[in-house]
């Protein structure tokens, strides 16, 4: 099946390069994109910490106070996840 997408010059250089360094054409490059993009979402899709996660991220970039350090953040985890 064929495809046709419009890529950003930028994108596309990188695509090239990336394809001359690893010996394989921009459509195995793009295929294999996709699968991990596939992958990463299945993954996270059913992972309740990481979801968890990304509800704490997203709360504290909407909030108006500076945001925590990565230690803050594993605090208010594991007090709501228990082990």
């Amino acid at each position: 099946m064929s495809i046709s997408a419009r890529l950003p010059a930028k994108t596309l250089r990188a695509l090239e390069r990336y394809c001359k360094t690893h010996g394989i054409t921009k459509t195995e490059a793009l295929d294999r994109g996709i699968a991990l993009l596939l992958n990463e979402e299945r993954e996270s899709a059913h992972h309740p910490a990481f979801d968890a996660f990304v509800r704490l991220r997203r709360q504290l970039t909407e909030a108006s106070s500076p945001l925590e350090s990565v230690r803050d953040v594993k605090r208010r985890l594991d007090e709501k996840y228990p082990d």
